[in-house]
């Protein structure tokens, strides 16, 4: 219907376009403070409503029934009326978007916030909780935003916002508040949830000097010589590189490197280096207040039993959630604190169900944890919270409980039935519901909590879900989970709910990755994802939920994966342990034939001769200056020279020249003998090549002093082609040795080829 001006709705127009009851919508108008026309008539005042002075919530349900029942009496499709309708609707379906893509920014921002290092983590709370109270400082002196900004921030820096203690250590750099950083942090949280209230870290993790190929080079060299030292590492470099005018980072930079490397790959050069230590080391060896409830997923209620159970395995608490609108309950044996427990049933619900609107719970400290209320602030899920001493506000969970304590006990050892001991197995029965009901009690069950757990799911299953119920109106709790047909939110990112997981006990969590997998409360976890972090450390977060399972996280807070324990889902572990090593064998014979790549793409066994080459080349123009000499004799030493000249048949002449005549067969023997010195002095100047790699080298020398002829470039090109095709054996050249040297005027011969 087109009106000229903005239609109002009283209390009673309101509840019918809603189907929220009146004193409903009254009961929130007192609360929230609506703008409203007031007038007076007959039984006293009345109120009346723009769309536009209404809440979030109740303002998208009457605009779209307004755009519903104008759309009726628009006209042609072409008038401005529906022109502006058009541009209406479409208005509406971008508030609807943006709201959706706040909140899957901070959903995301719930899962980085996971992974960052517990220090930021409690930067980023101690910063939430400065906005949390900054919007109920706002709201409570029902000012505008800007105005209640000014006014927090001037009593925040007079000391007179009290936070709790632990936040003092984490807002060091904040003891004065400016206006522009509130805005920052506000538009940080609302772009990117809690993880934009961390400050910025890890910048330069990973960051070294050394180019790409230069890393290559020392990753070649580790993998072909696993022990060599810093010192031969550096030689390398400077051989490989220098002489090509690449300079190359000092020694500690290259230290860091190569300690990084060696650690993040200890389990790979160890199989490489030793494979019978690598296998000993770490080769794997191997659970009516619903009247204005209308959909599922509206609103859950979530309580604990008020007394104890004494299992088998200890003592442990019973933990249940409902969905109202479905009865769907979901029930957790947990042996640790209500808080943790809640938590992870939280999680399990909200994976298996969907995101409800509503958690409704009481206001112990055990349902009003931090990292249950950022979970529900980040998936913005309302917390109800009940006021003290009022179970009746949450009715529907506490019905729950009272059935479920009737209702398991004759699953349970020691419940006869119906026989002739019927009266004494009511007693038994009368007396578990009575004392699971009052708080304090502990109540003895002989079975263990994987055991009961089982139980209690199975009786969830095949028993509750399957009775019909006074307040379904005899439907049952199945069959109004299938009466569903409407989406469901869901949460996208299972990393979003890490957050609720809890630390394995002892050392908060830190576990090292060894042969047998990761170890939890005697139990070991096994997973594939593992292989190749043998050895490192491992944050282990634990689902009570399922205790056969764990999750691990690096060290980083990156997530690494889900370990699964065998025996607790009866896997054969010997069938585990040999797809566990063929896994891990496979992995390590690729990191293998990568490392051999590498280093024959690196021509690491050319380092040897490269490193004496360059050092050479730095002492090639250095020359010694001569030394003055003198003549040193002694007795002895010139009996010794006279009796070397008797041996070689020669006599001293500078001593015997004089009254001796030199007989000719000793100047004939003297004339060989110093031909024969004379040959060999002439050998010892000509060059003798070892093999061809000598040649190689020497060819190489020639090209670096502008000396090499094409003859000797071409035999380096084709010796060149034959190393990198893997060619075994001795290298044979079409070019003779003769040639190759001839050519150069040199004259030399080698032996190499």
């Amino acid at each position: 219907m087109i009106v000229n001006e903005i239609p109002k709705y009283s209390f009673k127009q309101l509840s019918i376009i809603t189907g929220i009851p009146r004193t409903t919508l009254y009961c929130r108008f007192q609360q929230e403070g609506w703008e409203s026309d007031v007038s007076e008539g007959i039984g006293g005042m009345h109120h009346e409503f723009t769309a536009y002075a209404l809440p979030d919530d109740i303002q998208q349900i009457v605009l779209s029934w307004e755009a519903a029942q104008s759309a009726t009496a628009i006209g042609p499709s072409d008038s401005p009326q529906m022109t502006g309708h058009v541009a209406a609707m479409n208005y509406l379906e971008d508030l609807k978007r943006e709201k959706e893509i706040r909140r899957q920014a901070k959903e995301l921002g719930l899962a980085r916030f996971a992974q960052l290092p517990d220090a930021r983590k409690r930067e980023a709370e101690a910063r939430y909780e400065i906005l949390s109270a900054m919007t109920s400082f706002i709201k409570a002196i029902n000012s505008k935003k800007d105005e209640g900004i000014r006014l927090f921030r001037e009593r925040y820096n007079e000391g007179k916002i009290v936070l709790p203690d632990w936040t003092a250590e984490f807002l060091k750099k904040n003891k004065k508040l400016d206006r522009a950083t509130l805005y920052r942090w506000e538009r940080r949280y609302q772009e990117h949830g809690l993880a934009g209230l961390a400050g910025s870290y890890g910048h330069r993790e990973g960051f070294t000097q050394l180019t790409e190929t230069q890393r290559d080079f020392v990753k070649a060299m580790i993998a072909d010589h696993p022990d060599v030292l810093m010192p031969k590492i550096m030689a390398g470099l400077e051989a490989r590189f220098i002489p090509q005018g690449i300079s190359i980072p000092s020694s500690h930079v290259v230290s860091h490197f190569v300690k990084r490397y060696r650690q993040d790959n200890a389990s790979y050069l160890l199989a490489i280096k030793n494979p019978d230590e690598w296998r000993s080391r770490y080769q794997f060896a191997v659970g009516s207040c619903s009247q204005n409830i209308v959909r599922l997923n509206q609103i859950w209620e979530a309580d604990a039993s008020p007394a104890d159970i004494m299992l088998t395995d200890g003592r442990h608490t019973v933990i249940a959630m409902i969905d109202v609108w479905s009865r769907r309950p979901k029930l957790l044996i947990t042996p640790t604190s209500k808080a943790q427990a809640i938590a992870t049933l939280l999680r399990r619900c909200l994976i298996e169900w969907g995101v409800p609107e509503v958690l409704r719970t009481d206001n112990g400290k055990d349902f009003t944890a931090n990292h249950m209320e950022r979970v529900l602030d980040a998936l913005e899920i309302e917390h109800d919270l009940c006021p003290p001493f009022t179970p009746e506000a949450k009715p529907h969970i506490e019905r729950f409980i009272q059935t479920f304590s009737h209702g398991i006990v004759e699953l349970l050892p020691g419940y006869i039935g119906h026989n002739v001991e019927e009266r004494k197995a009511i007693e038994n029965r009368r007396s578990f519901a009575a004392r699971l009901m009052k708080k304090g009690e502990i109540i003895d069950v002989k079975l263990s909590a994987r055991e009961f757990q089982k139980i209690c799911d199975r009786w969830v299953d095949s028993v509750y879900m399957t009775d019909s119920h006074n307040g379904l109106d005899g439907m049952k709790p199945a069959e109004k989970v299938r009466f569903w047909m409407e989406p469901i939110r869901n949460i996208s990112d299972e990393r979003a709910l890490d957050v609720l997981l809890s630390p394995a006990p002892k050392d908060g969590g830190w576990r090292t990755v060894v042969k047998k997998g990761v170890e939890v409360n005697r139990r070991h976890y096994f997973n594939t994802e593992m292989v190749g972090y043998e050895g490192k450390r491992v944050q282990v977060l634990l689902d009570h939920a399922d205790l056969g399972r764990i999750y691990c996280f690096l060290e980083s807070g990156e997530y690494l994966c889900m370990g699964l324990c065998p025996d607790w889902y009866g896997i054969s572990a010997q069938d585990e342990a040999v797809h566990i090593r063929h896994k891990q064998k496979q992995f390590v014979a690729e990191y293998r034939k990568e490392m051999k790549q590498r280093a024959k793409e690196q021509r690491i066994t050319a380092v040897p001769e490269e490193i004496l080459s360059h050092r050479e080349s730095l002492v090639e123009n250095i020359r010694e200056l001569p030394k003055s000499k003198e003549e040193y004799t002694t007795s002895a030493l010139l009996e010794a020279s006279m009796a070397v000249a008797d041996r070689d048949g020669v006599k001293n002449r500078e001593a015997l020249a004089g009254t001796l005549e030199v007989p000719p067969e000793v100047i004939a023997f003297e004339e060989t003998q110093k031909k024969v010195v004379n040959l060999q002095e002439k050998r010892r100047e000509r060059r003798l090549f070892n093999d061809n790699v000598d040649i190689y080298f020497w060819i190489l020398d020639q090209i670096k002093n502008g000396e090499a002829t094409e003859v000797q470039k071409q035999w380096k090109r084709e010796f060149e082609a034959w190393q990198d095709n893997g060619m075994k054996g001795l290298y044979r050249s079409h070019i003779s040795i003769e040639e190759l040297l001839d050519l150069t005027g040199t004259g030399n011969s080698c032996g190499g080829n």
